[in-house]
């Protein structure tokens, strides 16, 4: 094992420890070969997730889903990911982004936590375009939902991690199995509000709505309990990415500059961020995002021990793998990366259905952002903590 190689494996056994104070036993298998990684993602027998999943408290929700339902919901909720649904949602992320910069606006010259700042705004952002419920409703109930929805992937490694913790019937004597439960209880609580909420909203309206929501897409093909797990689904997949992947564009000034060139030819001042023509012709805010999703994906791996923290610094594919370096994504360089070496959002059938959404938005932000503001980090990037995190 390449000494690169191997202080990836050993910060990654290191984060488990963290995370699993029991010390409870834990096996993985780990390869950063690209052939390897597409015999694993793209083979149909591997489509079912370990049951772990589970604890993730998302009944039959997409990630967990055993493949036969797996492929229903899959179908089902597609459209809501469509080019055509995609301007929709611009839309929506343009509207909360004035509201966005205007809180940033109040903050200027002093330190902010950006993270969360952008966790409680994408979360918004899903919520309007999921539900129809308007942007500026029920924030500090968002806020708080938030700091909820930021235990599940800790919660799901401790518990994962410990043979003790799997049966339900035991783990509930546990002082942690307890606070797991009151967690999921909370979180149920919110997602009952929204439904609530929203059947309000379109029992007092005079009109059908003219775009239909995410829960549309559902009504009458599921049960109410399969629509709790598939938007609560789609907070937990959704909430996190954006924040994730800007904060690693702010940390370089000097790319922050370049950026700002090529932004401001396309959206000057307040010129609407919705016109996805122009998005697409940011190229080198293109290369910007690809960079920070490869430097710090978002998601860290699979049962089957597909590190992605490794498969994304492989100096035999990305040389100075921890330089974050934008130029590795024009033409000529990005044509040389094999398959399966970029998984940020996954690889094969159950890859990430949002991605695009998610690339919308992350792009979104960052025009808004770096038009507006000159941001540094008041921490070097080596001294951000990783977490966990699963497909």
């Amino acid at each position: 094992m390449s000494s690169g190689i191997k202080t990836v494996v050993e910060n990654a056994v290191n984060k488990i420890v963290a995370h699993n104070p029991d010390e409870s036993l834990l096996v993985a298998w780990i390869s950063i070969y690209p052939v390897i990684r597409l015999f694993i993602l793209l083979d149909k027998k591997n489509l079912k997730k370990p049951h772990f999943y589970k604890f993730m408290g998302l009944g039959d929700g997409l990630i967990p889903s055993d493949p036969e339902i797996w492929k229903v919901r899959r179908k089902l909720i597609e459209p809501f990911f469509s080019t055509k649904k995609m301007k929709d949602h611009a839309e929506n992320m343009y509207q909360e982004m004035e509201s966005f910069g205007q809180r940033l606006h109040d903050e200027v010259g002093k330190p902010i936590d950006l993270v969360h700042q952008i966790h409680t705004s994408t979360l918004n952002i899903i919520l309007k375009s999921a539900t129809s419920i308007p942007l500026d409703d029920s924030m500090e109930d968002k806020k708080k939902f938030t700091k909820l929805v930021d235990k599940i992937e800790p919660n799901l490694c401790r518990r994962g991690t410990n043979p003790f913790y799997y049966f339900d019937w035991l783990f509930k004597f546990f002082e942690f199995g307890r606070a797991y439960n009151k967690t999921n209880d909370m979180i149920a609580e919110f997602i009952n509000h929204i439904l609530a909420q929203r059947m309000e909203i379109f029992e007092n309206a005079l009109n059908e709505p003219e775009n239909q929501d995410f829960i549309h897409l559902l009504e009458d093909k599921i049960d109410e309990q399969g629509i709790h797990n598939e938007l609560l689904t789609l907070i937990i997949a959704g909430h996190e990415s954006t924040a994730v992947a800007l904060r690693w564009i702010l940390f370089n000034l000097d790319v922050q500059k370049k950026l700002y060139k090529e932004i401001i030819q396309f959206f000057p001042d307040d010129a609407p961020l919705d016109d996805m023509d122009k998005i697409k012709q940011c190229s080198y805010l293109d290369q910007c995002v690809k960079e920070s999703l490869r430097l710090n994906p978002p998601v860290y791996g699979s049962v089957v021990g597909i590190v992605v923290e490794a498969t994304h610094h492989d100096p035999k594919v990305y040389p100075n793998p921890k330089k974050y370096d934008p130029d590795r994504w024009s033409p000529e360089n990005a044509s040389k990366i094999p398959k399966a070496a970029y998984i940020p959002f996954g690889y094969g059938p159950r890859s990430c259905i949002g991605y695009r959404y998610a690339m919308i938005e992350l792009k979104i932000y960052t025009i808004q952002i770096i038009r507006k503001f000159s941001l540094r980090s008041t921490r070097p990037h080596g001294s951000i903590s990783l977490k966990a995190e699963l497909l």
